[in-house]
C-alpha cells in the first residue's frame, strides 16, 4: 500500500467568511493523514496547532464544541442582503457560463431557499446570461 504526506491546510484567518471552507479542507486532512483514528485528544490538538497561536484562547473558552466553534466563526448573514445579491448577479463580460452558474449555486447557499434552491438558480441563469444563443432557446419553454 502507498503512503503519502498530507500537508495540513494553511492557517486559519479568523474570518468568519474563511470557516466553512476551511474546517471542512481540515477535515478532508483529517481523514486522508489518519488523524481521524487517533483520540480525541489528539484530534483537537491538531484543530488547535493547525489554526494558529490566535485559536489558542478562543478555542479553549469555547470547550472546543464543533457546534460553539461554528457559532463563534460563522457570521450571522442578512438573508435578505444575500437575495439581493444574487438576484442582482449577471453573467461578468469574459466569463463563461459554467463561471457564472458556479457563482451562482455559492450565492444561493447563503439565502436559505430549501426546496427552491435549484429552481431559483435555474430562474437566475436564464435571465443573467449574456450568452444570447442559450437565452433564446429557453424562451421556448
Amino acid at each position: 500500500m502507498n503512503q503519502f504526506q498530507v500537508t495540513p491546510p494553511e492557517k486559519f484567518t479568523f474570518k468568519s467568511d474563511d470557516w466553512p471552507k476551511w474546517i471542512k479542507r481540515f477535515d478532508r486532512f483529517r481523514i486522508a493523514s489518519g488523524l481521524e483514528t487517533q483520540a480525541d485528544e489528539n484530534q483537537v490538538n491538531g484543530l488547535i496547532y493547525t489554526m494558529g497561536e490566535e485559536a489558542e484562547d478562543i478555542l479553549v473558552s469555547l470547550h472546543l464544541s464543533l457546534e460553539e466553534a461554528n457559532a463563534h466563526f460563522i457570521a450571522r448573514r442578512n438573508v435578505i442582503f444575500e437575495r439581493a445579491k444574487f438576484n442582482q448577479r449577471q453573467q461578468e463580460t469574459g466569463k463563461s457560463a459554467d463561471c457564472f452558474i458556479t457563482a451562482l449555486h455559492c450565492l444561493a447557499e447563503h439565502c436559505s431557499y430549501g426546496t427552491l434552491h435549484d429552481e431559483m438558480v435555474r430562474d437566475r441563469l436564464v435571465v443573467g446570461l449574456r450568452q444570447t444563443p442559450v437565452r433564446t432557446i429557453t424562451n421556448g419553454l
